[in-house]
């Protein structure tokens, strides 16, 4: 296996070439903004070429940033790697796994219970719990595992510490040769906790770092032709196992089917269109197998459900222009022409409020792991070229301060 990176830079076309509507884009990004969604940065791609790509200031798209429990997809891939490699059942009892006595007279918990948070642990039982990822098994669940589902993070660290006792390696250092490496992701930074990976949360990536995975998980596991997770394993872990209808999630609008109540996999979601990656305050890896779209986001908004919203209109925006044969060349051209296309990123507006309204934990700051200075940040604006959209850099300050919006010609 690698011990490196590969160099594998993604293929990227034009919005047009991919059958995306300029004007879509131009209203996704708009909308975003003016929500007050506080978007970071976005990567829009179709048929394994990114169309779009953009930040907003004072974020960029090569800084890492916490994508928190996104971070739980990926020790879902672990478990899966291990399970192809035949060094674990799903069906196995955690308990064993982890050499934890269970409980006397306490229901086995299996592996594949904690990759869908159904231990029958309840939410208060599991809001107890500390840092040691082997205490969760330690506690008799107050109902039967398998009968009900509990958002659980330790149930995931849990998952972590059986990577590491099964290989004897940390969570981050086995996925590198089997995942990282080959989506040329690299070296990502994971938070110990409990003496642990956490699993849970904790990874550092870029929104393209987010895009690999989603890409490669919209492909069956392949990437770049090549099989990199096991085929059988992202089929089962993007299926809806655990029931989340009576899940407290973010609020609904009157009438709508909200995204977290669309049922829960092996540490992804489902969601109105195919299934995500999902981090708090709005760090997505949108699957849409039935367009071959995907959506990666950093954000931090404090109403997720909305950000979602802004995305299944693009999503319908591009059914739309595929029903009737794809994006309309002659628009997207007026468009250009009025220099509103080029405006579709241009969007610079004043971050610093949000980085104090949206900090849920004081130990995981919402910013990029190298610390972020805003005072030196620069302004990300976009530019339509012949291969698409493309990120440039300018330090508009004044502009940024004011939020003025800016149009690059």
């Amino acid at each position: 296996m690698s011990s490196a990176p590969l160099a594998l830079p993604l293929v990227r076309r034009s919005p047009e070439e991919l059958g995306i509507p300029a004007a879509a884009l131009l209203a996704l990004a708009d909308r975003l903004a003016e929500e007050g969604l506080d978007p970071h940065a976005l990567l829009v791609a179709r048929h394994g070429a990114v169309a779009f790509e953009a930040a907003w200031a004072p974020y960029r798209l090569d800084r890492p940033a916490l994508v928190y429990s996104a971070s739980k997809t990926f020790t879902s891939l672990a478990i899966g790697f291990l399970a192809d490699e035949g060094r674990l059942s799903l069906y196995a009892a955690a308990a064993d796994l982890l050499a934890v006595p269970a409980p006397l007279g306490a229901p086995v918990i299996t592996v594949r219970h904690l990759l869908t948070m159904n231990t029958g642990h309840t939410s208060a039982q599991i809001d107890a719990l500390g840092d040691d990822p082997r205490e969760l098994l330690r506690v008799a669940p107050d109902a039967v595992p398998g009968s009900h589902f509990a958002y659980s993070s330790p149930a995931t660290h849990a998952l972590s510490a059986i990577v590491t006792a099964l290989t004897g390696e940390a969570l981050t250092a086995y996925l590198r040769p089997r995942l990282l490496d080959p989506l040329g992701i690299g070296q990502r930074w994971m938070r110990p906790r409990g003496g642990i990976e956490h699993g849970a949360s904790g990874y550092h990536l870029t929104v393209e770092d987010l895009a690999r995975v989603a890409m490669m998980l919209a492909s069956g596991g392949a990437f770049r032709d090549t099989q990199v997770a096991p085929a059988w394993y992202v089929e089962e872990m993007s299926r809806a196992w655990s029931v989340t209808a009576d899940f407290d999630g973010p609020a609904a609008a009157d009438g709508e089917v909200g995204d977290w109540s669309r049922g829960y996999g092996y540490q992804v979601w489902r969601s109105a269109h195919g299934f995500r990656l999902d981090g708090a305050a709005g760090q997505f890896g949108l699957v849409i197998p039935e367009h071959d779209l995907v959506i990666a986001y950093q954000g931090a908004a404090a109403d997720t459900q909305a950000t979602l919203r802004a995305f299944w209109a693009f999503v319908d925006a591009v059914a739309v222009a595929d029903a009737a044969g794809g994006a309309d060349p002659a628009l997207d051209a007026s468009l250009d022409a009025a220099g509103k296309t080029a405006s579709v990123a241009s969007i610079v507006r004043d971050s610093w409020d949000a980085r104090d309204r949206i900090a849920p934990w004081p130990w995981e700051s919402p910013f990029d792991s190298n610390g972020l200075a805003l005072f030196n940040a620069m302004v990300a604006v976009v530019r339509k070229d012949g291969k698409g959209f493309v990120v440039k850099s300018s330090d508009l300050l004044a502009e940024r301060r004011t939020g003025k919006q800016v149009l690059v010609v």
